[in-house]
């Protein structure tokens, strides 16, 4: 008997609809006649937070089923030249902010629109917009003291590197002699 309510129910739950279902399960819950944890059972929510979510959204009239019901799999992003982007972003403010209608016209996720236009809103300059990702080696020092400074960094880098270099060799012939038998037959190290 409750295997053959599960199906019904199921069933009635498919051919009603999303959006139905929420409003059957919202309408349910505002008249009181059912408790929450009945209301999940019989319209399958998930938790009573949720049904929380679509109760204020229907006292607020923006109960809908505006996004797909299923997750999707996540999209292997493209690579988007720095046209693009400021393309994009500039298409998508005169459009409102609308950043899923960017998204979709433009294949690139949801996520990537609104962060290029929170960037470029910050600085309101489209340089923002810029992968500057492994572009800092070649930078040449300002003033004198700036050099100075990368000159050292450049001497202390090879002054450890010659220790490291000489400890090395010092094992190498520490390593060669633990071969030799006797204490007073020292083999030479050859280069």
């Amino acid at each position: 008997m409750i295997l053959n309510q599960s199906l019904y129910l199921t069933c009635t739950l498919f051919i009603l609809g999303p959006l139905q279902t929420k409003r059957s399960a919202v309408k349910a819950y505002l008249s009181g006649t059912l408790s929450g944890q009945a209301i999940l059972n019989r319209y399958q929510i998930r938790s009573l937070s949720q049904l929380h979510q679509w109760i204020v959204r229907y006292n607020s009239g923006q109960l809908s089923v505006a996004y797909a019901t299923r997750k999707r799999a996540r999209k292997v992003g493209r690579k988007v030249t720095f046209e693009e982007k400021r393309k994009i972003t500039q298409w998508t403010i005169d459009h409102e902010y609308n950043y899923q209608a960017a998204a979709e016209k433009f294949n690139v996720s949801y996520q990537r629109v609104y962060s290029w236009v929170r960037k470029y809103q910050r600085t309101h300059d489209w340089e923002s917009l810029q992968d500057n990702r492994g572009r800092h080696k070649g930078k040449t020092p300002t003033n004198e003291v700036e050099r100075l400074r990368q000159e050292v960094r450049q001497l202390k880098a090879k002054a450890k590197e010659r220790e490291v270099q000489i400890a090395f060799a010092k094992k190498l012939v520490e390593i060669h002699n633990r071969e030799v038998e006797r204490p007073d037959d020292i083999k030479r190290f050859r280069k």
